[in-house]
């Protein structure tokens, strides 16, 4: 009896130190940041943020919320949802709409992961998409890629 009840217990000490463990694995990796460069001003939800070196990460576990910033202290934070890669390529990247010249951030993907994170379009994208959409029968918006470093 004695024997069964130690085996259960290192049973379940193993088992919660391979959940902690697991835990801090997915933590470090869904907090990791890119660093890009950006060489046009963009939108992110209703602000405009100027050309320049950013720091793009999500701001909880979930990865729901992402911070934007470059070190001048320009900065947005704006709601996002997870989605699945299409492409074969694996590298890390921010996707951007183009709507004649305004750029708006559109994805953000990590470097070797299935899913990135898709930004929530602003009242103002979704302005600028119903319009042109009007004038040029069906397509909205230009997808411009930026490639991005993990650090």
């Amino acid at each position: 009896m004695k024997r069964q009840i130690v085996k259960g217990l290192a049973m379940l000490m193993v088992t919660l130190a391979l959940a902690a463990v697991s835990a801090t694995v997915a933590n470090g990796q869904s907090n990791a940041r890119l660093i890009a460069h950006v060489p046009f001003d963009f939108v992110v939800g209703e602000k405009t943020l100027p050309a320049g070196k950013y720091s793009v990460a999500a701001t909880d576990q979930s990865g729901a919320t992402m911070a934007i910033a470059n070190s001048q202290g320009d900065a947005a934070i704006r709601l996002s949802s997870p989605m699945e890669r299409k492409d074969r390529e694996k590298a890390a990247k921010l996707v951007f709409h183009r709507y004649g010249s305004t750029y708006f951030l559109a994805q953000v993907w990590r470097a070797g992961e299935a899913t990135g994170r898709e930004i929530s379009k602003s009242d103002q994208e979704r302005g600028m998409a119903r319009e042109l959409k009007l004038a040029k029968n069906g397509r909205s918006f230009e997808t411009v890629i930026v490639v991005a470093n993990a650090r």
